[in-house]
């Protein structure tokens, strides 16, 4: 858990573009969604990343509005993420992924299942297809997009989590309070951390008002408790440890089911999965 935390904070600072116009949900599944629409594609049963498909799946899955999907599509052309392509169908506005793209989604999942290497024995595997194998990066963006669109929310199983989704930097922020703890003390920590609204305002580009609004809301959650002489510590409470690991967990199995799915599908045939549906 603190090396998947580790690495989705580290990602966050060097993908500022991206930070711009969405919650950390909305982020977090904008890319995929637009990967899986290259890969397989859903526009009338024809291939292809189009600025209309992404519209309607953002739409559909409440991600953001069309008009927020557009301008969100015209800067990650602007930053290299995106480029736009021809189609015989003039009517038709395709765009697809750059190597920048793929490569940032790479880095996000190897930093997963190098942290996962402790706990699902595949994992290594996993690594080095997603390393080394464009076949793989595509069968598991796919496996990833499908399971979005039909449904599967991470959150289900951690609700209380939601306030730190729908706001830009919740969870770094989170994970960033949670990461300074002592590491004896384990992941997420029961000891009290150090709390500087300041450093976290500065550090993931937002108000002073913005950190102290989602600590507000999150100690109404009863997830964490302000404390120290000038309420400079933060300890996270049982609530809120527990709501961590669930999140961790359905992740982790979320990504090794659809690593699985992708490797038997660059193979020919079905991989057994380490995790089931019953795990968490």
């Amino acid at each position: 858990m603190r090396l998947s935390a580790a690495g989705a904070v580290a990602i966050y600072r060097t993908n500022k573009l991206l930070n711009l116009l969405l919650s950390d949900r909305a982020r977090a599944l904008f890319t995929h969604v637009a990967l899986y629409l290259h890969f397989c594609g859903t526009d009338h049963g024809r291939p292809g990343l189009t600025v209309g498909a992404m519209k309607d799946l953002c739409m559909q899955l409440g991600l953001c509005s069309r008009g927020r999907c557009e301008a969100l599509l015209v800067l990650m052309r602007a930053g290299g993420l995106l480029a736009a392509a021809t189609d015989p169908d003039r009517r038709r506005r395709l765009l697809i992924p750059t190597e920048k793209l793929l490569a940032l989604h790479r880095s996000r999942w190897g930093l997963h299942f190098e942290a996962m290497q402790g706990l699902v024995p595949q994992a290594a595997d996993y690594l080095a297809a997603v390393r080394n194998d464009p076949a793989f990066t595509e069968a598991f963006a796919i496996a990833l997009g499908h399971r979005f669109v039909t449904g599967l929310r991470v959150l289900d199983n951690a609700p209380d989590l939601e306030p730190f989704a729908e706001r830009n930097a919740g969870f770094v922020i989170l994970f960033s309070l949670a990461l300074s703890g002592n590491a004896s003390d384990g992941f997420p920590p029961a000891a009290p951390v150090q709390l500087s609204i300041n450093a976290l305002a500065k550090d993931f580009g937002v108000s002073r008002k913005h950190v102290s609004s989602l600590l507000r809301e999150a100690e109404a959650r009863q997830l964490l408790m302000r404390s120290g002489a000038t309420n400079n510590e933060v300890r996270l409470l049982p609530r809120g440890r527990d709501a961590l690991e669930t999140m961790f967990a359905t992740m982790f199995l979320y990504l090794a089911q659809c690593a699985d799915e992708a490797l038997g599908a660059r193979t020919g045939g079905a991989e057994p999965s380490v995790l089931t549906a019953t795990a968490v």
